[in-house]
């Protein structure tokens, strides 16, 4: 007698014990892009990607195997959000384009049962391209990505901000201490942890005249901090791109979880407070 397998876990109803991001700024090169998720070939996939200005032709962006993307309905998108097959078959992912800007999604995930160890059924991430604009400082606003909730809540992006936080000994000019405020004060003002090691930088100039920055940020709202496990700009290959890819997970803050084992990394979240 042949047993029938049994049947997959409902959607949403799998609880959230670990979470593995990369964080990306293509260039909008198809190169670039393509030569990230190549290297995403070996090992376990991340549950998502998220891409700052990613390669697309007439509105489409590059699909990859295993993935599904989510972006703006515009020509240009700026922002996008693969998402592993695996990951969609166990949770319920609503993506979200905000009216005032092209340059943000958000996607909530609604997770009913143990949410990285909370009560709360769902939380959300958003991915941001902060152009810097002529008329405008950037082209997403603090108030559009710095959302206050009541539940879980990650931020991950190229924010065109500098801080000590994560440049300790940047000197910055007035105009940027200027354009970077705004994010600064309203992170600190709603207690956002900023998730990148103090001192690392991720972008790295082609031209030599330019130094180093940290320009690509992760918040987390005081709801998600408790899950932040690491870190890492330096585990993942070079794609060709000034910008370093950046690996990010979270998991389940209780002790006894198992957490994931990504290449014998040991946990190295170094999070601190913006001020």
């Amino acid at each position: 007698m042949i047993e029938k397998p049994p049947p997959p876990p409902p959607k949403g109803l799998a609880p959230a014990t670990d979470l593995t991001l990369i964080q990306h700024n293509s260039l909008g090169s198809w190169n670039v892009f393509l030569s990230l998720f190549t290297s995403l070939t070996e090992g376990s996939p991340p549950d998502m990607v998220l891409p700052q200005d990613p390669p697309s032709s007439k509105g489409f962006l590059p699909s990859f195997s295993g993935f599904k993307s989510f972006a703006p309905p515009v020509p240009r998108p700026r922002v996008a959000c693969p998402i592993c097959l695996n990951f969609l078959r166990k949770f319920t992912v609503l993506p979200s384009f905000p009216p005032e800007t092209d340059d943000f999604l958000t996607l909530d995930l609604f997770i009913p049962q143990d949410c990285f160890g909370t009560t709360s059924p769902c939380f959300m991430i958003g991915n941001a391209y902060a152009r810097l604009l002529s008329l405008f400082p950037h082209s997403v606003s603090p108030e559009s990505s710095l959302l206050e909730l009541n539940h879980l809540y990650l931020v991950t992006g190229d924010f065109n901000i500098y801080n000590a936080a994560t440049d300790p000994f940047r000197l910055l000019p007035s105009k940027e201490e200027r354009e970077s405020a705004p994010f600064c004060h309203r992170a600190s003002d709603l207690g956002f942890t900023l998730l990148n090691t103090s001192g690392v930088y991720t972008r790295f100039p082609f031209s030599g005249a330019s130094r180093p920055s940290a320009i690509d940020l992760a918040f987390a709202n005081p709801h998600m901090t408790a899950a932040f496990r690491s870190w890492e700009a330096s585990s993942l290959p070079s794609t060709g791109s000034d910008y370093a890819p950046i690996l990010i997970t979270f998991c389940h803050p209780l002790p006894t979880t198992t957490r994931p084992d990504h290449g014998g990394k040991k946990p190295t979240g170094q999070a601190s407070q913006i001020n």
